[in-house]
């Protein structure tokens, strides 16, 4: 089960139409193209592994969420009537009670346009409404961009003690 009809969209300073929308079990050609778009350092930092694409068993996992529980908005932009992916934000189960663990990332040519911020703002809005009590996440210390994001929405950082190349961060909602 989804947020039944959600959908958002705005325009970029450069009069792009941007949907953010839940992905769907149908999105898995787009979110695979989506991810194999990215650059080698973005998937790095998104999966902190140097993979090319999704699984078949991560992309069936990645197009079905089970709301309220889990939940992945995706950004889209279509461009002579084909719809393009151009960034992900998903919850997921965390191991701690009432929290779910965040990732986001956008695609390389449209970073710094502010997709991630309405990403982020949209999915933690759905998971309040959701009754989730907190939200956390992984980064890795060098994504110094996700960081100050997360600082901007006001989480708090701490070193990952089983790994110091990893912060964790956090925040109640």
């Amino acid at each position: 089960m989804i947020p039944p009809d959600f959908q958002f969209g705005w325009k970029l300073d450069d009069g792009t139409d941007v949907t953010i929308r839940p992905i769907r079990p149908d999105d898995s050609v787009i979110e695979q193209n989506f991810v194999r778009g990215l650059s080698p350092r973005s998937r790095t930092l998104r999966f902190f592994a140097q993979i090319k694409e999704l699984s078949p068993a991560a992309l069936e996992k990645f197009t079905h969420t089970n709301f309220p529980t889990e939940m992945a908005l995706i950004a889209t932009i279509e461009l002579r009537g084909i719809e393009y992916e151009i960034g992900v934000a998903r919850y997921a189960p965390s191991a701690n009670s009432g929290r779910v663990e965040f990732a986001v990332v956008v695609a390389d040519d449209w970073r710094g346009k502010g997709i991630a911020t309405q990403l982020l703002r949209q999915l933690f809005s759905i998971a309040s409404e959701a009754g989730i009590n907190g939200i956390e996440g992984f980064v890795l210390r060098e994504n110094s961009q996700m960081l100050a994001l997360a600082k901007e929405f006001g989480f708090e950082t701490r070193l990952d003690k089983e790994d110091l190349r990893v912060a964790y961060v956090y925040k109640d909602l």
